[in-house]
């Protein structure tokens, strides 16, 4: 199991079945998904999937997802994760969604931050972010986490 974390108004912690409604709320959401590697959720079946892949992900060593937690309400309002370890472990992709009623709040940052300091403890030196090419928003967001654009990627160096 992975370790949870804890910001001042943010917790990232493995995500549940239990989950379900809030992440049905995310990945159902034209406006948060406009920009993803998948489509728009359907139905609450699609996000039984996706717990599924999580897990296997998780057991390979492929990926490590949480649930972002706002405190006050206890309500799942994003997940972020790291996936696509590559270079014996040493860099890996990261990836983040967030309910768009959540945006511009500083959540995101607050467990954006929160992620890359767990990284840097696995021995993650590199992060890369792959974006959009008209997700002007992401693209800001990143670079003003420190990522710098390169070959088609946003890059960190931690």
């Amino acid at each position: 199991m992975k370790p949870n974390f804890y910001g001042k108004r943010v917790l990232l912690r493995s995500i549940c079945s239990e989950d379900t409604n809030d992440l049905f709320e995310i990945y159902g959401d034209v406006r948060t998904m406009e920009f993803a590697s998948d489509p728009v959720f359907k139905s609450k079946d699609t996000i039984n999937v996706m717990l599924k892949s999580i897990d296997r992900l998780e057991i390979l060593g492929k990926g490590l997802e949480w649930a972002i937690v706002a405190k006050a309400t206890l309500k799942v309002i994003g997940t972020c994760g790291l996936h696509s370890f590559c270079n014996k472990g040493r860099s890996c992709e990261v990836g983040c969604l967030l309910n768009s009623l959540y945006w511009r709040q500083g959540y995101m940052s607050e467990a954006l931050c929160l992620l890359f300091s767990h990284a840097k403890l696995l021995g993650i030196e590199t992060l890369y972010a792959d974006i959009d090419e008209d997700n002007f928003r992401s693209q800001a967001f990143f670079s003003k986490l420190g990522f710098i654009k390169r070959n088609g990627y946003f890059l960190r160096v931690l």
